[in-house]
């Protein structure tokens, strides 16, 4: 503590020409024993005392005399910034009782006393014993004394919770417990430390150590020291447990016949079985640690992981093996801790041969897996907001046999959702599909509800079961179900409300077992406005709605999405290396009208024309150049400074002439260096290869 914080600063300074009048009052008046003597700079010269006073006036002097035969032209001064300790030596030393307090330029800001200093040892005192009674309360282990009579005289919270203590329980407090009694008494006749003690009690085991207390090398006291194991042991028991489950997980998935791997919340595996070692063709060690979102992305835990959802009966080909996989997320209380991962491999070499078969004898792979689908929840690339939303409401209809309604623009993928949403279901029936915009309207009904044999000329004999009866214990699908009929939506309903129907021209009733995903790029609510959809129709389709986002309201899902589809493309038979940066450039810069559809077709087209085995800005159509958000090109500050200003309506009005006037101006500011000229138009070289030949651009 500092004695700034202590010393007396209410006083009045006097000169050295100052009566001892004047000075008796100023001693009267503000109760200090010296007064500070300065000159007329208000330096101090030294300090008159109250007794220098007294004296004087019993000696004689008359109350007019001046004070300055009586001054102490040689006082001890202190700093404001000295410590309490320091100043207490300095007046013992000096034997003084006061003393004024001066600052770096000997003015005085104040006069330390031996009473403030003793007032701060007094305060310095408490504060130190409420910070002591405040760690005695609060430590990690129990406390208590006791004197030579058994008596005790401390004890803290935990050390009368552990032993149950109450006020004015001495003697009975003590004589209970046996152990610490006997501890005390060894140490009473043996004046020695008694070994420690396990002891349990009222439901808590705990250590007991006991240590003497000396005054003056008489033992007058014992404190005894309580450390509570209740906690570790039972610690120690839950991770024996857990050891002894761990164990018996290990055993499990180490036997597990199919491949099984374990993986922490960021997708690193921590554990993996022989069959996992096996399908991978890898060790345990070199698997362990390695990250299943960058290295092994073909067992879509990405998606588990993120949206906290498992996903079931998905098929890969891993390391040339068709494999069946299933994906759950592991929570501990509502907080995601990993996931486990089991794939299926071994005896489904005869079902990847029939696969093989079917896809070579028809064109339509849609039901060549899972019962009518190829796609699940985890083939929907993306990792937007919008787009995970849609994926969560997904998986969540897939455990609903409620009738699903997909809304979204044309492209943007809403067959791939229904697929998805089927494998996720423990559904046992087939995925069956009907464009309702593809089928003439007079064969709908026998479409959907089939038919008996002669129900209408040229009916097949034996008749033909329709989707309806197809689909039992499955999905069916209604695509575009905005182009259906007025007149076969109500029979649908009624299908839908009844939960049965009739086949055409047959009197058996077949009760329904189906749910129905049903998907439009129309705007039904306004077709129920028109009058051209059944608005009970509406509502009994509307009960879970995923809305699909369009391409443009997720851009950044554009890289991503580019990669998937040229991972496809290469295995149906491309060799495409990559994308040029300036090509994604103009990727996201594009409205994208037809969603996913136009871009899988617009990089199907590149692949086709790429000569390199990079997609870049000449592959592309002419259109997707013209239509862009913004400027096609990123022109240099120093050329828009410099040069022109361009006006966005004049550059769409007349786009080939401001396009090769731009290009000619950059070219001659790079002295016609192609590679020079690029950079300063943001744009790959090959593409200004291009449009130079497009424009008839020769070197000058």
């Amino acid at each position: 503590m500092e004695i700034r914080s202590i010393m007396a600063t209410h006083f009045q300074p006097c000169f050295a020409d100052t009566s001892l009048e004047n000075a008796s009052k100023i001693f009267s008046l503000y109760k200090i024993n010296i007064i500070p003597i300065v000159n007329k700079d208000s330096i101090l010269i030294g300090i008159l005392t109250q007794n220098k006073i007294i004296n004087a006036i019993a000696r004689g002097y008359s109350l007019a005399d001046s004070i300055e035969p009586l001054i102490n032209f040689n006082p001890i001064c202190i700093s404001p910034d000295s410590q309490v300790l320091e100043t207490r030596e300095k007046l013992l030393k000096y034997k003084i009782g006061h003393a004024p307090v001066v600052n770096s330029k000997k003015e005085v800001v104040g006069i330390i006393s031996t009473s403030q200093i003793l007032f701060a040892y007094t305060r310095t005192l408490d504060l130190f014993q409420s910070q002591l009674q405040l760690l005695f309360d609060n430590l990690r282990f129990g406390v208590l004394s006791v004197d030579t009579n058994m008596r005790v005289t401390a004890i803290n919270p935990l050390a009368r919770e552990i032993l149950r203590y109450e006020e004015g329980s001495n003697e009975s407090f003590i004589h209970k417990n046996k152990v610490i009694r006997n501890m005390i008494e060894y140490m009473y006749v043996n004046r020695e430390k008694p070994s420690k003690q396990k002891v349990k009690l009222n439901g808590y085991s705990f250590l007991v150590d006991c240590n003497p207390i000396f005054e003056n090398k008489i033992l007058i006291g014992v404190i005894i020291i309580i450390d509570n194991l209740t906690n570790i042991e039972s610690l120690m028991e839950e991770l024996q447990i857990t050891k002894e489950w761990e164990e018996k997980l290990r055993t499990l998935v180490k036997l597990a016949y199919d491949a099984i791997a374990l993986v922490d919340k960021y997708g690193v595996i921590t554990m993996v079985n022989k069959g996992f070692c096996e399908l991978l063709g890898a060790n345990e060690k070199d698997l362990v640690g390695k990250s299943t979102i960058t290295d092994f992305q073909d067992l879509a835990i990405k998606e588990v992981l993120e949206m906290r959802i498992p996903l079931q009966g998905v098929t890969k080909i891993i390391n040339s093996k068709q494999c069946l996989i299933s994906n759950l997320p592991i929570m501990n209380n509502g907080v995601l801790v990993g996931a486990i991962s089991k794939i299926t491999f071994r005896g489904l070499k005869q079902l990847h041969d029939a696969l093989n078969k079917v896809s070579k004898l028809s064109d339509d792979k849609a039901f060549s897996q899972n019962n009518g689908t190829k796609y699940s929840i985890a083939d929907i690339v993306g990792s937007s907001n919008k787009i995970k939303k849609a994926k969560k409401e997904a998986y969540s209809a897939s455990q609903s046999r409620s009738t699903v309604l997909l809304v979204g623009e044309s492209g943007t993928g809403k067959e791939l959702f229904a697929h998805g949403i089927h494998t996720a279901s423990s559904l046992s029936g087939s995925f069956i599909k009907v464009n309702c915009a593809a089928i003439p309207g007079e064969l709908l009904e026998s479409e959907f509800f089939g038919y008996t044999e002669g129900a209408f000329s040229g009916a097949k004999k034996g008749g033909k079961k329709g989707k309806f009866e197809l689909a039992q214990n499955g999905t069916l699908f209604l695509d575009e179900i905005g182009d259906m009929p007025i007149n076969l939506q109500s029979k649908l309903l009624r299908v839908l409300q009844e939960k049965e129907f009739e086949p055409v021209g047959g009197t058996k009733t077949i009760s329904l077992k189906i749910r129905i995903i049903a998907a439009t790029n129309k705007n039904l609510e306004e077709m129920i406005k028109k009058g051209t959809f059944r608005e009970d129709l509406y509502y009994r389709l509307n009960i879970l709605r995923i809305n699909i986002p369009p391409l443009r309201e997720r851009i950044s899902d554009i890289p991503e999405i580019t990669d998937a589809i040229l991972e496809r493309l290469n295995k149906s038979g491309f060799y495409i290396k990559g994308i040029t940066d300036s090509a994604k450039n103009v990727f996201l810069k594009y409205n994208w009208p037809g969603n996913i559809r136009e871009l899988q077709n617009i990089l199907e087209r590149a692949a086709n024309l790429s000569t390199d085995g990079y997609i870049d800005i000449p592959d592309l159509p002419e259109y997707i150049l013209e239509h862009q958000n913004s400027d096609i090109f990123n022109y240099s500050e120093k050329m828009i400074e410099e040069k022109t200003v361009i006006n966005p309506k004049d550059f769409k009005e007349n786009l080939n002439q401001k396009e090769r006037a731009l290009i000619t101006e950059a070219l001659k500011q790079a002295n016609w260096n192609k590679s020079e000229a690029s950079k300063i138009l943001g744009i790959s070289r090959t593409w200004l290869y291009s449009k130079m030949r497009k424009y008839n651009i020769a070197a000058e």
